[in-house]
């Protein structure tokens, strides 16, 4: 199917290229947008795999639409695709998705998020072809993080029909982000090799000037960045597009951005604002007549509309299905005055404004400068005052777009230390300005990499393009990490056996022993596991690699206490759990007993899946 895919893929590309007069890289973000969106809507029912005959629909329907079109608009499109196709934008977006999934083919999974969350949702999405029933989601404690990146890392993970892969995992996720820088391309004018290897390398380190933990993991902050840079440029970019594209793409990039993290509503609103503001400048500034502003509004309208409806059907859907993350239950525990908050904010605020002020954005050096939070943040100002000096940019946007990042972003840095003073007080490692730079990093991406991508779009499309670029790629090449970026193409293959030692290292026999079992049965056929262990032997990083590697099962992990708990407690924590089976290993003294009033004229028996029912308002144990 890699092939049918691709190829559809293509096709949509070149028809909203053609369809909406645009190059084939600036209709990358717009398809991804798309493909994103459809392969939500099919996981809701669990006919994620129906992609692949939406691919064959789609090229069939398009041979029927070029037999119908005459002999000339048929030489005009073929001209039209080859045109795009073979264009020095084209050609390099294609060489970097290729080159970058053939290099991150070997990547295995290290980054304790991925663990957590980002790579086991996958291998779910992957077994069960969309979202998990009630009460059998893997990774319970994030049950709500939106599913807006795993919809790509899961098109790619569906090229491997003999099972899940990890490298294109990664492929998926790079791809992902690849998709939304790629109209920075679209500058390029000649077909010259080496060009277009430094507008490659170019485009691939860039990231890296302010976020890094993109290199190891596949988290969702510098997706939202590049998809809220993309939405930025695209409010700008208005010359020559019509109504319909202008507005549809804006709502597209939304709806992809609310729905990569929790977060990304923070960001939705910030680019509202920044579109409600640019409208009514450019309305004031153009005179524009009654109509014109009555049909803006209803663009505005639906541009606000279709990312809420979005971020509604996703909370509607964790509502009913009872996924909730820890972070929105701390969340809504502080609202509510019930959460207890060490009293360290004091050594918190000296460790946010010392990592503010003076700690460089990524862990290695540059070749040149090191750029602390604060150092980027008025960077961009001068960047935007620069542009407006030297490139052509107009007078007013350069206010506007001045003002709404100064205000945006001590809006957003405010935020960020009141996370830390709040939901994220517990963790002791923002107490070193180390870890809290780490943080800021991390979740001001969309911000920093966000504001540059709006800089760049400016500097590659103003009165000296050429001088632009040159001074994009001289910004980049002087401020990036190159170590993270190396690490993250082709430098991890030097830790990849020994990533895979620690996990065997860490899931130890009894856990190999249980895995073996759910190994044994059909993938997806059973709902959520309660796994326990005695009290003297708890690990939650055990646990956590533990469910990795059960996915798409669902495992639940608790500690028995058999001097102190009783048959009631063991009912009770399958209860809390809605265990559908349960897995208990040997627990010390006599702990059979405790499952003894579960079961029916049998013995207990530890290592052994058992299948919880109901009987006469009973819960009963049947071995599996």
């Amino acid at each position: 199917m890699f092939v049918i895919h691709s190829v559809a893929f293509l096709i949509l590309l070149l028809c909203i290229a053609w369809k909406y007069k645009i190059q084939l890289v600036e209709s990358i973000p717009v398809g991804s947008a798309l493909l994103v969106l459809l392969l939500y809507m099919l996981s809701f029912f669990r006919i994620l795999s129906f992609s692949d005959f939406i691919a064959l629909a789609g090229l069939a329907a398009f041979a029927i639409y070029v037999l119908r079109l005459t002999k000339k608009q048929r030489r005009l499109l073929k001209a039209f695709a080859f045109q795009e196709l073979l264009s020095p934008s084209a050609l390099t977006a294609f060489a970097m998705t290729v080159v970058v999934a053939l290099c991150v083919s070997g990547k295995a999974v290290s980054w304790w998020d991925d663990y957590n969350f980002w790579a086991t949702d996958i291998k779910s999405l992957f077994y069960l072809d969309g979202f998990a029933p009630k009460y059998a989601n893997v990774a319970a404690e994030f049950g709500d993080y939106p599913p807006g990146t795993q919809m790509m890392k899961w098109w790619f993970a569906h090229f491997s029909p003999s099972g899940f892969k990890e490298g294109l995992m990664f492929a998926g996720y790079y791809f992902m982000n690849l998709a939304f820088l790629f109209p920075l391309l679209k500058g390029m004018k000649k077909r010259n090799i080496f060009t277009m290897a430094a507008g490659a390398a170019t485009l691939w380190l860039f990231p890296a000037v302010a976020e890094v933990f993109w290199c190891d993991g596949c988290c969702a902050d510098l997706t939202m960045a590049v998809v809220y840079g993309a939405f930025l440029t695209a409010v700008i970019d208005r010359k020559s597009h019509e109504r319909f594209f202008y507005y549809g793409r804006q709502a597209l990039y939304l709806m992809v951005l609310v729905l990569c993290k929790n977060t990304g509503f923070i960001w939705a609103a910030f680019g509202l604002l920044f579109d409600y503001a640019y409208h009514w400048m450019m309305h004031g500034k153009l005179g524009a007549g009654k109509q014109e502003k009555k049909a803006d509004r209803y663009g505005l309208f639906f541009v606000t509309l279709l990312p809420i409806l979005t971020e509604v059907s996703w909370l509607s859907f964790c509502v009913l299905n009872r996924r909730v993350a820890k972070l929105t239950g701390t969340a809504i525990q502080m609202a509510m005055g019930g959460m207890h908050i060490p009293a360290y904010q004091e050594e918190m605020v000296k460790a946010f404004v010392e990592a503010f002020l003076k700690w460089p954005l990524h862990r290695w050096k540059t070749v040149a400068v090191d750029l602390s939070p604060l150092a980027l943040y008025l960077l961009l100002l001068v960047f935007f005052f620069l542009l407006y000096k030297y490139q052509g940019m107009d007078k007013k946007t350069a206010v506007l777009v001045g003002i709404f990042f100064a205000v945006s972003g001590a809006i957003f840095y405010a935020i960020n230390l009141l996370s830390h003073l709040t939901i994220f007080a517990v963790e002791t490692q923002y107490l070193e300005p180390f870890g809290m730079v780490s943080s800021i990093e991390r979740y001001g991406a969309p911000f920093t990499i966000g504001g540059l991508y709006l800089a760049a779009f400016f500097a590659l499309n103003g009165k000296k393009p050429r001088a632009g670029a040159i001074l994009c790629m001289l910004f980049v090449l002087l401020t990036t990490d190159y170590n993270s970026s190396y690490r993250a193409l082709i430098g991890y293959r030097g830790t990849v056996d020994e990533i895979v030692a620690e996990r065997g290292e860490i899931v130890d026999e009894k856990a190999e022993d249980f895995l073996e079992i759910l190994d044994s049965v059909e993938k997806g056929s059973i709902g959520r596991v309660l796994y326990l262990r005695d009290l003297s032997d708890v690990s939650w990083v055990r646990n956590t690699y533990v469910g990795f590697e059960a996915a798409p099962v669902s495992v639940m992990y608790g500690n028995v206490d058999t001097a102190a708990n009783g048959s009631q407690d063991i009912v009770n924590a399958l209860l809390d759990a809605h265990a559908d089976f349960l897995y208990v290993d040997e627990l010390a003294g006599n702990g059979e007993v405790l499952f003894a009033p579960l079961l029916k004229d049998s013995e207990f028996e530890y290592g052994c899946l058992y299948k919880v029912m109901q009987e006469a308002g009973k819960l009963r144990l049947v071995k599996f």
